[in-house]
This record gives structure tokens, C-alpha cells and sequence, in this order.
């Protein structure tokens, strides 16, 4: 009779969470992302690009992550990006190996010149 009289238990047992590694291109894009955290995340950035020819080009209306985004393949190598704006239905291909000088500046907004006033 002593089988009737066992407790029952259910053992479970948790597996560790595991985390997945980052490639080196999405280590890249989230260190430049982090880079930019005391910003809030609707702030947006301009983004200048200076070519080896002289060219000069701004990405204007960059979010944080799209900073880190064009960042980071010029980080990795990647030959060339494409942007693409879709309200304006606007592209741009751009030649990252073309391009010698990358800043990134935030855009200023309507609080920030009503604080300049």
C-alpha cells in the first residue's frame, strides 16, 4: 500500500538561458548605438559623408540605430549600402570604400532652439 501513499512531485528543471553571440557587424552597430544612449531614442542624426573626390553627402533624419547601422558596415568593409527614404521615395546607393570621412551630428530640434533663445 505504500505505493498509493507517495507524493508526487514534478521535478523541472530550468535550462540556463543562453545568449546568442553577436556576429562582429551586429557587436559593431550595437557598441556605436551605445555610444549615442544619452540620447533619447527618437532624436535624429545627420550623418556626413566625405568621398575620396571631395564629394560631400548628408543622410539626414538618421535614427540611433540607423546611425549604427551605416556605421558599422563601414566598420566590417561592406563595399556599399543602399538608403532608401520611403515618404520621399528617395534611394541612394553609396560606396562605402569611397568614402573617407563618416561624422555623425545630432539634428537640432525645437526644444533645443527654444533653449538657445
Amino acid at each position: 500500500m505504500g505505493l498509493f501513499n507517495k507524493k508526487a512531485t514534478n521535478v523541472v528543471t530550468e535550462e540556463p538561458e543562453q545568449k546568442e553571440e553577436l556576429s562582429p557587424f551586429e557587436k559593431s552597430e550595437q557598441q556605436v548605438v551605445d555610444f549615442y544612449s544619452d540620447f533619447n531614442d527618437e532624436r535624429l542624426f545627420t550623418i556626413h559623408l566625405v568621398f575620396e573626390n571631395g564629394t560631400e553627402y548628408d543622410l539626414s533624419g538618421q535614427t540611433k540605430k540607423n546611425v549604427g547601422w551605416v556605421v558599422a558596415h563601414k566598420n566590417s568593409g561592406t563595399e556599399g549600402i543602399f538608403q532608401y527614404a520611403v515618404k520621399d521615395g528617395f534611394g541612394i546607393g553609396i560606396d562605402l570604400r569611397k568614402v573617407i570621412i563618416l561624422t555623425v551630428k545630432p539634428e537640432e530640434t525645437s526644444k533645443d532652439e527654444e533653449d538657445a533663445a
